[in-house]
């Protein structure tokens, strides 16, 4: 199966410290046509930051609760990990988290 920018999917996504991995929602950034996934992952957790978006109608997209994309907590992941897909994010959304990411990265 091949990913999309947007796509929502279930993944084990590895702590920062890299020593455990939890079972969470994340977009997909890129699917790099390899054993690899690009993804950002999603949390409940509202923290006010720039490179943060909220995704619109949450629970048309199965998430449990409202819920926020961090874009700076990107990580490459194996495919396999992936659960599975569980919908996609609002085209608006979309279009904000390139922005974002353009901007996080020095992107013109």
């Amino acid at each position: 199966m091949s990913y999309s920018f947007g796509d929502i999917v279930i993944i084990a996504f590895p702590y920062t410290n890299m020593n455990n991995a939890v079972m969470r929602p994340a977009v997909v950034l890129a699917d790099t046509g390899d054993e690899d996934i690009i993804v950002a992952r999603i949390t409940s957790q509202k923290r006010n930051i720039e490179t943060e978006i909220e995704v619109h109608n949450w629970k048309d997209k199965g998430l449990l609760m409202p819920s926020y994309v961090r874009l700076a907590k990107i990580a490459t992941l194996n495919r396999k990990d992936i659960k599975k897909k569980m919908s996609r994010l609002e085209d608006v959304d979309i279009k904000q988290s390139k922005k974002i990411l353009k901007n996080l990265l020095g992107i013109e």
